[in-house]
């Protein structure tokens, strides 16, 4: 009889640290390390609250986070795209944003997060696996964006904007 289980990524990875000097358990270690690398990559779509969240955005740059999801080995999410002033005004009252110039208002930006284990997350390391993937597919639909990330004051993981 066989046992199945689903382990989060970090638990995999303290399971095959317990195992790595066991020799009697070299053959369970062989195979996690075996099954750490999957041969297929991992394939996402975005969800009915990310396309909604897409609405009001410019057609390019929709085009570009429908790119990133086919391309990316992390899963996101679109947290904000269109914006109302009121929203704006909310955001730069709590120090969230620093403008009322803001590209959301006009659909010319959006805030997408990386997802670990379907939550969210705030850790810098995922922004910066899932900017690369973002870049990419701009770059492959001939599409110029700037990355929150690049900027060298007030840094925004978050955020993609089009070069207007």
């Amino acid at each position: 009889m066989g046992l199945s289980i689903t382990l989060t990524d970090s638990e995999v990875q303290d399971l095959i640290s317990l195992l790595k000097d066991r020799e009697e358990l070299k053959p369970l270690y062989d195979r996690l390390k075996k099954a750490e690398t999957p041969t297929t990559p991992q394939k996402f779509k975005l969800g009915a609250t990310s396309l909604a969240r897409l609405k009001g955005v410019h057609p390019d740059l929709v085009k570009v986070v429908k790119r990133a999801i086919e391309l990316t080995p992390i899963d996101f999410t679109v947290l904000e795209g269109l914006r109302t002033k009121e929203r704006q005004q909310q955001l730069v009252a709590k120090g969230a944003s620093k403008t009322m110039n803001s590209y959301h208002i006009t659909g010319h930006a959006v805030d997408i997060a990386p997802l670990v284990d379907g939550k969210v997350t705030w850790d810098w390391k995922y922004y910066n696996l899932l900017a690369p993937i973002v870049k990419q597919a701009a770059k492959e639909l001939g599409v110029n964006i700037t990355w929150g990330g690049d900027w060298a004051t007030f840094k925004d993981g978050p955020h993609y904007q089009l070069d207007r």
